[in-house]
């Protein structure tokens, strides 16, 4: 698959990520699709550092603020 060509989406029922490609009218996935959640929200894990705040915004849709806390120390 061509890097330009995927895609990805949320499955609206089972909440998992898929990457792939659409057809034309983006309504089916051709030549497959595959599960991406787990390599995603790996990279959303490394993208936020403990003890960070970010704004996301998708055009004027939404917007998603994410604390990310910092690891309490371990009790001795």
């Amino acid at each position: 698959m061509a890097y330009e060509k995927l895609k990805m989406g949320v499955s609206p029922i089972t909440k998992t990520v898929f990457v792939g490609r659409l057809n034309k009218k983006g309504n089916m996935w051709l030549d497959g699709k595959r599960d991406f959640t787990n390599e995603f929200l790996s990279c959303v894990e490394q993208y936020f550092s403990p003890g960070s705040e970010t704004e996301i915004t998708a055009g004027e849709k939404v917007l998603i603020v994410i604390k990310a806390e910092k690891p309490k120390a371990a009790k001795k």
